[in-house]
């Protein structure tokens, strides 16, 4: 599991480690996402997915493990004028709040299985009664795809994880969608995802 040193080097080796624009299924998504509500970008790095939630009249709080990639967050949140908090935390160690959130999003966040397991239990403590759940990563299928990104199979999403991490939600959205793979601004190929959408019953 990368460190936080391993993200720092990595984003000090690139101006835009993985661009500005939100994720797909953020967008395919947006009607969902209601106006003064609060969300939790998880693992949100340079805060492309965390500024857009902001630029959709929610209050945001980003959270990611390097400090370089949420000082660009803030740039970024800054030159498109919205407001975000930023915390620089491990997932792993912080004292997640119960029913705090209306949306807590995870974008391409890949941990051994039973840690995700943990941080999707934490997420789904983290979220009110009501609230949405859009999680979006590499599916499993990609393992077996030389493009780029993850290739190993113990750290990549399916839909049966999924429904198994989230046994009560509502499941609004979960399938396996073809993605573009570019880091560093460089186009690497087609993967495959997944994309997941659950609100907490109540």
């Amino acid at each position: 599991m990368a460190s936080a040193f391993d993200w720092e080097q990595r984003y000090a080796e690139s101006e835009q480690l993985f661009g500005v624009a939100p994720s797909e299924l953020l967008v395919a998504e947006q009607q969902r996402l209601k106006t003064g509500g609060t969300a939790l970008a998880v693992a949100d790095g340079e805060g492309r997915n965390g500024v857009w939630l902001a630029e959709q009249g929610l209050q945001v709080t980003s959270v990611d493990i390097s400090a370089t990639a949420q000082q660009r967050a803030r740039t970024l949140a800054a030159h498109r004028k919205v407001n975000i908090d930023t915390l620089c935390i491990d997932l792993l160690d912080w004292s997640w709040p119960t029913a705090k959130f209306d949306v807590i999003t995870s974008i391409f966040m890949h941990l051994p299985s039973p840690l995700l397991r943990q941080l999707h239990a934490a997420m789904w403590q983290a979220i009110k009664p009501g609230g949405l759940i859009l999680i979006e990563g590499f599916h499993v299928d990609h393992a077996r795809l030389d493009t780029g990104g993850p290739n190993d199979p113990t750290i990549l999403h399916s839909e049966t994880s999924l429904q198994q991490d989230f046994p009560t939600a509502e499941i609004l959205r979960l399938e396996r969608v073809p993605t573009t793979v570019a880091i560093n601004g460089e186009l690497l190929g087609e993967g495959a995802a997944i994309h997941f959408v659950a609100r907490r019953p109540g």
